[in-house]
């Protein structure tokens, strides 16, 4: 069924619901003749220094799904089309303790189902070291046995570019006394194409070369997802249950084009196109997880146990066509490149989290052991540029305790301490003098204290985070983009260590966030004149550098009669300078500057229009402004603007089925113009989409469905392990 079938169907059936009766008729009038009253849509306080806001109940509960709730929620914002929490970034997703990895789940959780949202913007001892922020999303509980059905069908369409991306899940659960049996599955079906970018990369040295033109990339895959588990209540307060999940890329295709001129010193050498094609099918994930929870006595256990790998095989084939070659040989004017690439990596993790009431509070302790391992081979025809055979090792040994109690009339104090012992190894079985080896210690503390001044809840907190290199950018490889433009790693990266100190102030509808961090050997992408023919080298580097960031954001959240709002506005600062070299200064190095704040500017409304029968229709009007500014390296140039709209509608028995209507980046302004300058190098590229350049257009046109039967929560209990690595991978 196309997209336009499924919206004159969904039309048609606003349509039928349209016509108010004259209760609600006078009910509109009367919003007009009597003074306009403003409540709070959805009830927010504080909890042990960390947000927590109601949804059940309230007029959040009909805004469509857990994504369209959250941006609703104190604390989160979005930022270049992804959501996140305020001065904290990208947060860890649990849903009734579980994990939450592939975030689509977030849009095909119904807000109907939604109990709660807790943010907690300082996450404690017993999270990881590189968890900068948790959102926990409880559901509401449904009683009941028998089979319950959910299904969900999405349907994206890009009108500027064949962009066309069909989603459809379905998940069953059967409930019979303490035992609960489920499973599911998602199929995805996407053809991404037509992402045009301009590009022009210089390098300078003795000698100046430039790349610019053009680049043109499509993409087609098929995945599917599928999980398993059984979940047995043994008594009122314990439980035990395993998790299987499965992802596989059916098909995976890419194809790459590049056509652009090469200049020396300003002067035009060559004209080079190049054409890359790229397969991976053969990519694979398989994740078990075991888990206890339960109380015995005073004391409360959770432990979990996971065992993770993933596969990723991959072949490239480039073929490149030179105008200077083929003016002196027309044999050699064609450049045949052929990689392979074979990926494999596996984990193995366990969690003990051990609570227990001493005196005013509650100890929580425990222990965390992870252990991964990467094997990575890589084979390219390329003579220049040597194969690789590799892999990476990395024990992570954690213990963690966390103390809280309320203290009369001042509030309350959490403390605690992560300690996490890391034993790294890498090897290179091609070239054994890269070989290396570490064992890194980290003291993690962490402190909370919340209060109230009269009306006013607030908070404080301190944690210390660490970032570790993702393992693909520990490889030495070198691979192969075109002739002028190589990738690899580095091993010996060290871990990002960022010291973080948050406020937030709560009154009423009005929530202030203010946000202070130190981050100390800064993980970045860097690029590197590679020889004299003006090649460059795309790799990673720690800055030697502290880079101080602040933040601060308002947020607003009345409702004024039918009309909902959430409007954020906030100023990112970041304090950065670098001495990079540069052979055109006088010096050989030039001061380079990353200071440009970024301003916020997102209004999200939300319209409830009654109907005769069943639910309200939901309009949404939701706008997110960015300006220009430095984020990290590189400099955004221009302003970002994404204006969307949605309409919602539910149909049948207690809003069985769900149909939404949107439309996204509407004057089609959501995109950066990117200029990276690093010294000897610079580039500067159009049209980038940010944290989400697999989505190629921010415009879209989309219908969802979403119909549940017999719904009812699961009672699944794992909260997973080694979650920091397993990301990494």
């Amino acid at each position: 069924m196309t997209v336009l079938t499924l919206i004159l169907l969904f039309i048609l059936a606003s349509l039928t619901c349209s016509a108010q009766t004259a209760e609600q008729d006078s009910m509109f009038n009367s919003y007009m003749l009597k003074e306009i009253k403003v409540k709070i849509p959805a009830k927010t306080r504080m909890k042990d220094g960390n947000m927590l806001t109601r949804v059940v109940g309230t007029s959040v509960s009909t805004v469509g799904t857990a994504e369209d709730v959250l941006l609703r929620v104190p604390g989160i914002v979005r930022l270049q089309g992804q959501l996140q929490v305020i001065g904290k970034g990208t947060p860890v997703y649990y849903i009734n303790g579980r994990r939450v990895y592939d975030l689509s789940e977030l849009q095909r959780l119904s807000s109907h189902d939604v109990k709660d949202v807790e943010v907690i913007t300082t996450p404690g001892s017993q999270y990881g070291a590189e968890v900068n922020a948790v959102v926990r999303i409880r559901t509401v509980r449904r009683s009941g046995e028998g089979l319950g059905i959910s299904a969900d069908f999405k349907d994206e369409l890009a009108p500027s570019c064949p962009n066309n991306t069909l989603g459809t899940t379905v998940n069953l659960n059967y409930r019979r006394d303490e035992m609960d049996v489920f499973g599911g599955f998602t199929f995805d079906d996407c053809y991404l194409g037509h992402y045009d970018t301009d590009v022009t990369q210089q390098t300078f040295g003795s000698t100046n070369f430039a790349q610019t033109g053009t680049t043109h990339m499509d993409q087609q895959y098929n995945t599917i997802r599928y999980n398993f588990g059984i979940n047995y209540q043994l008594s009122d307060t314990r439980f035990i249950g395993f998790k299987v999940e499965r992802a596989d890329n059916l098909k995976g295709d890419t194809g790459f084009k590049m056509d652009e001129d090469i200049l020396r010193n300003g002067v035009k050498e060559d004209h080079l196109y190049a054409e890359t094609h790229t397969d991976a099918d053969g990519v694979n994930s398989w994740l078990d997880n075991l888990y206890y929870n339960g109380e015995h006595g005073r004391l409360g256990v959770d432990w979990n146990a996971d065992f993770y790998t993933t596969s990723e095989t991959g072949n490239a084939r480039t073929i490149e066509l030179s105008e200077a070659a083929s003016q002196v040989n027309s044999a050699s004017a064609i450049k045949h490149v052929v990689t392979n690439s074979d990926a494999r990596n596996r984990l193995l993790a366990t969690k003990l989290l051990l609570s227990y009431p001493i005196g005013a509070g509650k100890l929580q302790a425990g222990t965390e052991l992870v252990f991964t391992k990467r094997k990575n081979l890589y084979d390219i025809t390329e003579e220049s540029i040597a194969n690789d055979k590799s892999s990476v090792r990395e024990n992570t040994y954690a213990l963690f305790a966390e103390y809280g109690t309320m203290i009369p009339k001042a509030g309350m104090l959490s403390l605690g301490l992560r300690y996490e012992h890391v034993d790294f190894s890498y090897e290179n079985a091609y070239n054994p003098t890269l070989n290396l080896n570490r064992n890194p210690d980290n003291l993690l503390p962490f402190l909370s204290f919340s209060t109230e001044l009269g009306q006013v809840q607030a908070s404080l907190g301190y944690t210390t985070k660490t970032r570790r290199p993702d393992y693909r950018i520990l490889r030495t490889n070198i691979e192969y983009n075109n002739r002028f433009t190589l990738s690899t790693g580095d091993p010996t990266l060290k871990s990002e260590v960022r010291h973080d100190v948050n406020l937030n102030l709560h009154w009423n509808w009005l929530n202030l966030s203010t946000f202070y961090s130190l981050q100390q050997n800064g993980l970045y992408d860097w690029s590197y004149p590679y020889d004299d023919n003006g090649t460059a080298l795309i790799s990673w580097v720690n800055l030697d550098k502290p880079i101080h960031r602040f933040s601060t954001y308002l947020n607003a959240s009345p409702t004024i009669g039918l009309w909902q709002i959430n409007y954020t506005v906030g100023l990112q600062k970041q304090w950065l300078s670098l001495d990079l070299p540069d052979p055109r200064a006088s010096t050989g190095y030039r001061r380079v500057d990353y200071n440009k704040p970024m301003f916020v500017f997102n209004t999200n409304n939300t319209f409830r229009i009654p109907v005769r029968k069943g639910s309200p229709v939901n309009l949404g009007l939701n706008s997110e402004l960015l300006s220009s500014a430095h984020y990290g390296n590189a400099e955004l140039t221009n302003w970002f603007w994404n204006l969307t709209f949605a309409v919602q509608k539910s149909f049948l028995k207690n809003d069985a089925l769900s149909l939404r209507l949107s439309c996204g980046d509407i004057f089609h302004t959501a995109y950066h113009n990117v200029v990276i300058d690093l010294g000897n190098y610079q580039m500067q590229q159009s049209h980038i989409l940010g944290q989400q350049r697999d989505i190629y257009d921010f415009q879209r046109i989309s219908l969802s469905a979403h119909y549940r039967f017999n719904a009812t929560k699961s009672k699944y209990k794992g909260t997973g392990a080694g979650q920091d690595s397993r990301s990494r991978m």
